[in-house]
């Protein structure tokens, strides 16, 4: 393994300051720039010759020029694709060396300048040229080779997919997880399986992320790994296309039938739970009224929301769930289609709002005591009035 000189961060502003007023040209004139105090790594290795970064610096420049240097870049992603390669093979360090900055500022500053400025321009951030972690020009192309390694071409990965695999440290720091998410990408992408492959890999980097806690990757097996990953995509490409994508079935027969079918089977429920069966409210029941054309589940919990009003003065979203399975979303429905009713009248904003009867419930109905018939799941007045306070 090879080791290369380092310059402190000090050092490398000084260099930006001294060349980066200066036109492309001229800054090409200049390099290397070898003027500035070098260190190396305190635990030995072969240290690089001059020839070698001489060589190093004439083949980078090839490709440049192969694609628009000094004028406008042309395919920048097969440049930096090209680039990444020829990076990785031609400074063979190992991973502790190539995680110095002050490795990245020298070869940057000193050697490579004039290739960053004509990539990211004179007036880009100093962390394209000082040895930055993820915005260095060369330090973010070689790590990108040495993660995917050789067997994925990475031309055909675009700047926002690199960065979903590279700029995520749970998934660059395994790299059979990283490669395995590579290739699934640009298996995707072959086969069509949605029309925005950028926001593909988002959608599925989202849900491989929430796994990475849970899922220990590193003592998964080679087909388990790609199996997660397939599901990941899987359920990325049935989200943005509303239905079944392509990858389904490459899926199922990678897990096998039952995998798929067991995902669609709730398990079981645990000994001493008692199951509540889910009561679901329709599009066509929110539509109407709490007494006109409903089902008997809305109508079971609009009744149970006036004997709430009724007992203790006021009904909310939440006491109504407490005693009648249904979401949020649907007891808001029933809340308000009493509202529209003249039945209850609607109090506070926002988090704060509660619902009391309304003048047309009747005088009656306010005077009377509460319903003698306890609701289900209802505790007596002055426990209930504190539970669902």
């Amino acid at each position: 393994m090879i080791v290369l000189p380092r310059i402190a961060k000090h050092s490398a502003s000084e260099i930006l300051k001294a060349h980066l007023s200066r036109g492309l040209a001229e800054i090409s004139s200049r390099m290397p720039d070898l003027t500035p105090p070098v260190t190396y790594t305190p635990v030995g290795g072969q240290r690089i010759e001059t020839h070698q970064l001489e060589q190093l610096r004439a083949r980078v420049l090839d490709l440049a020029r192969e694609h628009g240097m000094p004028n406008r870049i042309v395919e920048p992603s097969v440049f930096e694709g090209r680039g990444a390669r020829l990076l990785r093979e031609a400074l063979p360090m190992s991973a502790n060396e190539a995680s110095h900055e002050e490795v990245w500022s020298y070869l940057t500053c000193c050697w490579l300048l004039d290739v960053a400025v004509w990539r990211f321009g004179v007036d880009a951030d100093e962390r394209r040229f000082i040895g930055n972690v993820n915005r260095n020009t060369f330090r973010r192309l070689w790590w990108r080779a040495e993660i995917l390694g050789s067997e994925i071409d990475l031309t055909k990965l675009g700047e926002d997919e690199l960065v979903n695999i590279m700029e995520r440290p749970t998934i660059a720091s395994d790299r059979r997880l990283a490669r395995t998410v590579a290739l699934e990408f640009l298996d995707r992408v072959d086969e069509g399986a949605a029309d925005s492959r950028m926001q593909l890999m988002r959608e599925a980097m989202k849900r491989l992320l929430r796994l990475t806690p849970l899922v220990a990757f590193p003592a998964l097996a080679d087909d388990e790994v790609r199996a997660v990953v397939e599901h990941c995509f899987t359920a990325a490409a049935d989200g943005l296309s509303g239905g079944q994508s392509s990858g389904a079935g490459r899926h199922r027969q990678m897990v096998g039938p039952s995998a798929a079918s067991s995902a669609r089977r709730l398990p079981p429920v645990s000994p001493g739970v008692t199951e509540v069966e889910r009561m679901t409210i329709s599009d066509a029941d929110s539509a109407g009224n709490a007494t006109e054309g409903v089902s008997p589940e809305f109508d079971s919990a609009a009744g149970k929301a006036l004997s709430i009003a009724r007992s203790v003065g006021r009904v909310t979203n939440s006491s109504l769930r407490e005693l009648v399975p249904i979401t949020s979303g649907e007891a808001r429905e029933v809340l308000r289609s009493l509202v529209r009713d003249g039945l209850l009248a609607s109090r506070g904003v926002r988090r704060g709002t509660y619902y009391i009867l309304s003048d047309s419930a009747g005088a009656v109905d306010r005077a009377w005591p509460p319903a003698t018939a306890p609701v289900v799941g209802q505790q007596p007045e002055t426990e209930q009035s504190q539970a669902l306070n």
